[in-house]
């Protein structure tokens, strides 16, 4: 498509997510680490009991001063009790839950997982850890919800299950968020909430008289797009429109809405109308 932007405009973030439970959870470092090790290879347990430590050998990141770290992944109980407030951004942000709302009331516990020392891996190494991770805590039993924190929204851990099963990968690891515009009737936002785990920025798309179903599937597959290789659209450059014909202008601008961070902000207005100031 467009060619590699020389120097990378963000480093990744560490990615997160966080189990919400009904019941207290049974969390055996041990158990996860003999199941995690089905999936990843060599694993380590590092540490045991509020918090789990576990040391990957087989996805090790070089540093200048040390080679072949073991990345890690850190199991954290919450020791406060779950306020269901925190979770609404991410409510209203969940579009294919109908429960959601019923399975979030019952939630009382946290739990949060993290990479560590992990996002000098590859992008494909740091999604399989990341998917097996929360393959494992949910084979665990009891997760009532996910909180997928870098994506901003709910899931239903049976259906994240299913969608893996049927190779949709990316499900859970990006989101797209839909905005009515409040003082400028008709117009509408749409954009992707997840791709600065892997360094590369999220989409956004501001639009009045396209489908919002299929504007959905545009954000989405090209915040994959992203993902899969790189910062590579360049300010100026063009994409296919929906309709895979019309050329749509993109340009790096910071998001309309929070969080604050810079997007590949894609105008499907007529070439001179996208070259004016929005």
């Amino acid at each position: 498509m467009e060619q590699p932007h020389p120097e990378p405009r963000m480093a990744p973030d560490m990615w997160a997510f966080e189990a919400l439970y009904a019941q207290p959870p049974l969390l055996d470092g041990e158990t996860l680490r003999a199941a995690l090790a089905e999936r990843l290879g060599a694993v380590d347990l590092v540490a045991d009991g509020d918090t789990i430590l576990l040391a990957l050998g087989d996805y090790c990141v070089d540093y200048s001063d040390k080679q072949g770290v073991p990345s890690e992944i850190a199991i954290i109980r919450a020791d406060q009790p779950l306020d269901a407030s925190d979770y609404a951004s991410a409510l209203e942000q969940t579009w294919d839950w109908p429960e959601k709302e019923r399975a979030l009331a019952q939630c009382q516990h946290c739990v949060l997982v993290s990479e560590f020392m992990g996002r000098g891996l590859s992008t494909p190494e740091r999604l399989e850890i990341l998917q097996a991770v929360m393959h494992v805590l949910i084979e665990n039993g009891g997760v009532t919800a996910i909180s997928q924190t870098n994506a901003g929204c709910l899931l239903d851990p049976q259906r994240y299950l299913e969608a893996h099963a049927d190779g949709f990968v990316y499900y859970g690891v990006l989101n797209v968020r839909f905005f009515n515009i409040s003082n400028r009737p008709g117009e509408m936002l749409m954009d992707s909430l997840g791709g600065s785990a892997f360094g590369v920025p999220d989409v956004q798309l501001l639009f009045s008289e396209l489908d919002p179903a299929e504007v959905s599937r545009f954000v989405f597959n090209t915040g994959v797009y992203l993902v899969e290789h790189g910062d590579v659209i360049a300010d100026g450059h063009t994409v296919a429109g929906i309709d895979g014909h019309s050329k749509w202008a993109c340009k790096h601008l910071d998001a309309l809405v929070e969080p604050e961070r810079v997007v590949l902000d894609i105008d499907p207005r007529p070439a001179e109308a996208a070259s004016q100031s929005r």
